[in-house]
């Protein structure tokens, strides 16, 4: 069926790449096939190949389409991930109960103490030994969020010794530690990243991040864990819920 864009309002390519991302959510073009050629896409949205080339070249640096030189031009993902703001749970949580298997590498660990970091909102002891947790988490072998989190060792004696247990350290505080999350407080800031930031996260520099500072507490409303993310704009939408 033929979609004309509109000769106003918005540009040419980002309204054809707004359509071409509509028709991948409502899995038209499903995730693994292949897109209509430039010739096809032309006549069918009745504009220039020079539109069709920069529409496609948006979707591809937001990673939801890929080109195979001399093939084709293929749908890789269906687009943003939509996360709640105001959600309890952990990153790796979130994408197992969407329906998606999460891979998570642990760049880094280290000891460190408040000093060190400069975080008052655990509560701790001024030499008391905090583990700084540095992750990166991955669908489909793309990179969608980094996370540097602190615990402490005093309230969580080893748990640097449990990583490999499960991707969720959640999930290790609640089956090892008996102890479970029960709200939290984020501050949600949108910044320009890194050179580092943006390679891990195989951005460019010039796309916003979301920043998000996040207090989780227990039971008892004692902060247990503080965590700072970063997720780029272009591949993560958030949402809120209210009752």
């Amino acid at each position: 069926m033929k979609t004309k864009v509109k000769r106003y309002a918005k540009p040419l390519y980002v309204q054809l790449k707004e359509t071409i991302k509509k028709n991948i959510e409502s899995e038209q073009y499903a995730i693994g096939s292949q897109l209509p050629t430039e010739a096809e896409l032309c006549e069918l949205h009745g504009v220039s190949r020079i539109t069709i080339r920069r529409a496609i070249a948006e979707l591809e640096e937001e990673g939801i389409v890929q080109k195979q030189h001399g093939i084709g031009t293929f749908v890789k993902s269906a687009g943003k991930i939509k996360r709640e703001l105001v959600s309890v749970g952990g990153f790796s949580e979130f994408l197992v109960q969407s329906g998606k298997q999460p891979k998570t590498k642990i760049l880094s660990t280290a000891v460190v103490t408040i000093a060190d970091v400069n975080i008052d909102s655990l509560h701790v002891e001024l030499e008391e030994p905090i583990l700084e947790i540095n992750r990166l988490h991955l669908i489909d072998d793309e990179p969608i969020h980094l996370e540097s989190s602190y615990y402490s060792l005093k309230k969580f004696p080893d748990l640097d010794k449990h990583l490999e247990e499960s991707s969720s350290i959640y999930s290790i505080i609640k089956n090892r530690y008996k102890v479970d999350l029960v709200k939290n407080q984020k501050t949600l800031n949108v910044i320009n990243p890194t050179m580092e930031q943006a390679a891990l996260l195989k951005s460019s520099p010039d796309h916003s991040f979301y920043e998000i500072e996040k207090v989780a507490f227990d039971q008892d409303d004692v902060p247990i864990h503080f965590a700072k993310s970063y997720l780029p704009t272009h591949k993560v939408t958030f949402t809120i819920t209210t009752e």
